[in-house]
């Protein structure tokens, strides 16, 4: 069945390969027209000097300030088509698939000349399914080099350990080719959370209680180059490297107490990690065969290595002990080759088509070994050591039709086909052909007022790492991998309204319902353990509001309030109870408050942002967990640019200290059969994220 993992037979799926592979050469065949290409205006153009005010050090400081947009960092899907977000830089889309938020902070503010907004994707762009794009242009370079540097030193609550961050980027020319390199060193991060937990049953009776900590540490060294170069007028190159060499490691101590006080029992557990590393390979080749044609050569290969060795200890108060040892181990890796052909037919069309071709595996190796005062046991579960391999490959063709002066069609289609081999404790291959079709609309109705209209169906990619099972000692929970896992497929449908008013002034409001079949959350496996798997259909609603407004009105001259906000309902099936309930590890609504005011004259600025957001919750056989947070996030920032060059911030994030709140919910012998819990876990923890932190910061150049 297209579209639900429906299993092809082997010839047809070879087929389809070749047809794919021959798609994407075809991009590299001439074409020829006598159109002369004519780019469509930015709704909005920021120049270099709109971002003054807000001292920005980097590109991405820039993009976060802009009005009415949203960075989207891209999802860390596996190809290059599905990982792409809404920011081009020189009108282009980087060939990697790093986070475009520390791609653009890599990126000089000095060296951009403006950033450009535009509704929608297509025009040769490689990005499809955005309402909005942002594209920084970079200036001309000369042969002098931008050198950037930041450093950084932060205090965390309760730990009281310094944490320091250095950031160092050159750009520079050499002969014809232009090279930016990037080293973002953190030598050492130690963060500490200390905990409260007590557990009752399901009368409110005291059972158990004790103090709990976690000590982390944590190193990492990011490397990372671009070149590019322009040989001709009619091709250009562009390479991206990155290295990121690292290492983490923890170790937790906790106490139990009875309900009358006297000790129990105590554990220590100890973790080490490996020497873990992430590269990253990219380059792409952009040939103009006319003036309203040209095609695009895209090839991107990484890894990725982590594991650990742990220990767990308990003793108990009564005599006995049990240690618990386990060795974790994961090598992942991708390899892509893509091509896209650019055409511009007329100057109301302008039509992108092309091929991806994609291998991904990931070896996963998992080993516990149980030991008492009377026995030593290998405990490994199901699933534990098995390798997961995809082929996949997908052609795509999208037409950007300026029908009118003010109205602008989006449409495209997207075909998607892929094996999933696993191997080892599971053997299984599996075939799936997806269609994506995607239809967007943007109408401007006057010089203030903008209606974006977007459908499309998405299909989520599966994660390989849910092919194995997980083990975590920390909270007593085994999730056995499932072979069975299908991808969530989602139509979803966005109405956006988009108001302007003054130079910053911007509201944008939002309506999504997105009908989600297959979704993704735990289920429970032979009645005995959770793991990952798909439920039914469902569906997610909501609204989202992204305002930007001046403060001079209300006596702060030049100051800019920016409020965001999202309230959503989603509903499923629960495969347990029978019974409706919302999405597992999604809030039902959020919000966030960001002020900043320049004062020039004291060559000062101020700001502070507000956030809280709605808990989560995850539903197991026979738990319900439920996470959220008793305080808001608060930060507060000063910065001054007294000294000559120099960029100097003072922040205090997360005054307010918000404990972070879990509650685990036990239902004997499952959520099914009893109505009310057996016993009640609560953790109350500070110092894990939203922790207090203090921190300065200095910036310039050299």
């Amino acid at each position: 069945m297209t579209g639900r993992g429906e299993r092809t037979p082997r010839h047809s799926r070879t087929s389809a390969r070749l047809l794919l592979s021959a798609l994407a050469l075809a991009t590299a065949m001439p074409a020829h027209g006598q159109a002369t290409p004519q780019a469509a205006a930015p709704a909005q153009t920021y120049a270099a000097d709109y971002f003054t005010p807000f001292n920005p050090v980097t590109a991405e400081d820039m993009i976060r300030r802009l009005p009415g947009f949203t960075l989207d960092a891209g999802d860390e899907r596996r190809g290059f088509a599905g990982a792409a977000g809404n920011v081009l830089i020189n009108g282009e889309r980087p060939s990697s698939k790093i986070s475009l938020a520390e791609q653009l902070s890599r990126i000089s503010a000095r060296d951009v000349l403006r950033i450009d907004l535009y509704a929608g994707g297509g025009q040769g762009t490689d990005i499809s399914g955005q309402t909005m794009i942002a594209d920084v242009r970079l200036r001309p370079r000369d042969t002098g080099a931008t050198n950037t540097f930041v450093a950084q030193a932060s205090q965390l609550d309760p730990s009281g350990s310094i944490n320091p961050l250095i950031v160092l980027t050159s750009g520079f020319k050499a002969g014809d080719v232009n090279i930016n390199v990037a080293l973002q060193a953190q030598p050492s991060r130690r963060g500490r959370i200390e905990y409260e937990k007590e557990t009752r049953n399901g009368s409110g009776a005291l059972l158990t209680q004790g103090p709990e900590f976690l000590q982390g540490s944590y190193w990492e060294y990011k490397l990372s180059g671009r070149a590019s170069w322009k040989a001709g007028e009619n091709d250009s190159f562009n390479v991206n490297l990155q290295a990121t060499p690292s290492r983490d490691g923890r170790h937790t101590f906790s106490q139990t107490f009875n309900a009358l006080g006297a000790l129990t029992q105590v554990d220590d557990s100890k973790v080490t990690g490996d020497d873990a590393w992430a590269a990253e390979a990219g380059a792409d080749w952009e040939h103009r065969l006319s003036p309203d044609t040209s095609f695009k050569l895209i090839g991107l290969a990484s890894g990725r290595h982590t594991g650990s060795d742990e220990r767990y200890s308990t003793q108990f108060a009564a005599g006995g002990f049990r240690n618990t040892f386990i060795q974790r181990g994961a090598d992942s890796g991708e390899y892509v080759a893509r091509g896209v052909m650019s055409w511009k037919p007329t100057k109301e069309h302008a039509i992108d088509w092309g091929g991806e071709i994609a291998f991904n595996y990931l070896d996963s190796a998992l080993g516990i070994t149980a030991q008492t005062p009377t026995a030593t046991l290998d405990a490994t579960p199901p699933v534990a050591n098995t390798r997961v391999e995809e082929e996949r490959a997908e052609a795509f063709i999208s037409d950007v039709w300026q029908m009118a002066k003010n109205v602008r069609i989006e449409a495209g289609v997207t075909v998607e086909t892929s094996t999933i081999t696993q191997s080892g404790d599971a053997s299984q291959e599996r075939d799936f052909t997806f269609w994506k079709p995607r239809l967007g609309l943007t109408w401007s109705m006057d010089e203030t007022n903008q209606l974006r209209f977007l459908l499309e169906r998405d299909v989520s990619q599966l994660n390989f790492t849910e092919f194995a099972s997980a083990v975590s000692l920390f909270d007593g929970t085994v999730d056995l991998g499932n072979p069975n896992l299908e991808p969530e497929r989602t139509w979803r449908a966005t109405a956006e309204w988009e108001h302007r008013f003054g130079p910053k002034g911007v509201i944008t409001l939002s309506l999504f319902n997105d009908e989600v079949e297959a979704v993704q959350d735990q289920i429970p496996i032979a009645g005995l353990f959770d793991g990952p798997g798909n439920l039914g259909d469902g569906r997610r609603t909501g609204v989202k509001l992204d305002a930007t407004a001046p403060l001079d009105a209300i006596g702060l001259p030049g100051g800019e309030l920016r409020v965001k906000g999202m309230a959503q309902e989603s509903r499923v099936t629960d495969p347990v109870t029978g019974e409706q309930r919302r999405f597992s590890n999604e809030a039902d609504w959020s919000y966030s408050i960001d002020i900043r005011q320049p004062i020039p004259e004291l060559k000062l600025a101020w700001g502070a942002l507000y956030e809280r957001a709605g808990d989560v919750s995850q539903f197991r056989l026979r738990e319900l967990r439920t996470t959220g947070w008793a305080e808001a996030n608060l930060d507060l920032y000063v910065e001054t640019t007294a000294i000559s060059g120099l960029l100097v911030r003072f922040t205090v994030a997360d005054i307010l200290l918000p404990e972070e709140i879990r509650e685990r919910q036990f239902f004997t012998p499952d959520r099914g059969v009893a109505a009310l819990p057996s016993s009640i876990e609560t953790r109350a923890a500070t110092g894990g994220f939203g922790t207090r932190s203090y921190g300065i910061r200095v910036s310039g150049k050299f």
